[in-house]
């Protein structure tokens, strides 16, 4: 177990292939890149991190990456591993997006962003997300939304408050 008040980037990736790496963050991915400090399976991140020791959680193009069962409970390990008041920042692809590429005959273009480039085993999309859907997972795990951005991905920060 690490620290308390931790920053933590679930998913950093490969800098090497132009994944962003938040400065200021523990960076976190299943293999070990340049600069990852924990490495393991996300499902298991509750092993290597205690109950309210996060005061914010990032995930950036991660979700997409796990079936919708897993992404409820991703979510709800998070809210736990959040303290009071800790926020989750989540930005995941636009499935609306994809739609609209299809409508101006994207095809390929739709079909990479909503399937991933799939360039190894974890660069694979196993669920998709519209604005809706992702307001429901996070309040169904009990976040309180604070804002929400959407374009080609969708940006959303929220809050974990115990009541």
């Amino acid at each position: 177990m690490i620290g308390e008040h931790l920053k933590i980037d679930l998913g950093s990736g490969n800098p090497e292939e132009g994944e962003n790496q938040p400065k200021g963050f523990i960076l976190q991915d299943i293999q070990p890149h340049k600069n990852i400090t924990l490495v393991c399976d996300i499902l298991d991140l509750d092993k290597h991190i205690k109950k309210g020791q996060c005061q914010h959680i990032r995930l950036s193009h991660v979700l997409e990456h796990f079936t919708r069962k897993e992404v409820v409970f991703i979510l709800k390990m998070v809210y736990k591993l959040l303290e009071d008041g800790g926020v989750i920042e989540v930005h995941v692809p636009n499935l609306k997006w994809h739609m609209q590429l299809l409508q101006e005959n994207k095809d390929e273009e739709a079909v990479n962003y909503c399937f991933g480039s799939q360039k190894d085993e974890y660069d694979q999309h196993k669920t998709g997300f519209t604005p809706n859907i992702l307001f429901i997972r996070l309040t169904e795990a009990g976040f309180t939304i604070d804002t929400i951005n959407i374009e080609h991905s969708i940006h959303v920060l929220a809050t974990a408050i115990e009541i």
